[in-house]
């Protein structure tokens, strides 16, 4: 089996592809979904701007900024907590396909 055009962002679109068209999970366009969706479609472009060290910088920096705004509140149904969360756990996801090692994301930056 060769995979060698295999892109970061081939496997990103597969992902938003499945998030938007799947029947296993149906999109419902809630809160969680477009934490995902976000991060995603975000991820995507950046994959094909930023060089590998770039988009781990970046995408480390933000997992640090989430943790730090999770931190400092409490959670609460009527604030975006289910949107960050899932934007947060999405972008775990994709760097953690990079290095195995960013499934446990810095706690300071």
């Amino acid at each position: 089996m060769v995979i060698g055009d295999l892109s970061l962002g081939k496997i990103i679109d597969r992902r938003i592809d499945f998030l938007l068209h799947n029947e296993i999970a149906p999109w419902d366009g809630d809160n969680y979904d477009l934490g995902e969706k976000d991060a995603l479609e975000r991820m995507l472009e950046d994959s094909g701007k930023l060089t590998e060290s770039e988009f781990e910088e970046k995408y480390l920096k933000e997992l640090v900024k989430l943790s730090n705004w999770f931190d400092g509140k409490e959670y609460c149904k009527d604030d975006d907590d289910e949107y960050y969360e899932s934007y947060n756990n999405t972008i775990v996801s994709i760097l953690e396909l990079i290095n195995p090692l960013h499934k446990y994301a810095p706690s300071d930056g």
